[in-house]
């Protein structure tokens, strides 16, 4: 059974085009729901997984598949063994 996890996210900018990363963002989590925006671009994303690394996996995708990672970070950098490692695999040979 899923357990809905809270993940807290922040806009690093204002503006039509960060408007536009969010609604991307929000769409690519499929099912999961978010809060407005507060004063300083903080809100919380509410998701239904099997984990807490789960969650923190689900939205680390949905930045990338967004195309929102210039706009949209974690407000507390989470703690994804090797986030920074490219995970596609490399071409066929």
């Amino acid at each position: 059974m899923a357990d809905r996890y809270s993940i807290g996210m922040v806009l690093l900018d204002r503006g039509g085009r960060c408007d536009e990363a969010r609604a991307r963002f929000v769409a690519a989590l499929d099912g999961a729901t978010a809060t407005e925006p507060d004063e300083t671009g903080a809100f919380e994303v509410s998701i239904a997984c099997a984990s807490q690394d789960d969650a923190l996996n689900r939205v680390w995708d949905a930045v990338a598949a967004s195309g929102a990672d210039d706009h949209i970070v974690f407000l507390e950098h989470p703690s994804l063994p090797e986030h920074w490692r490219h995970k596609a695999q490399g071409p066929r040979v």
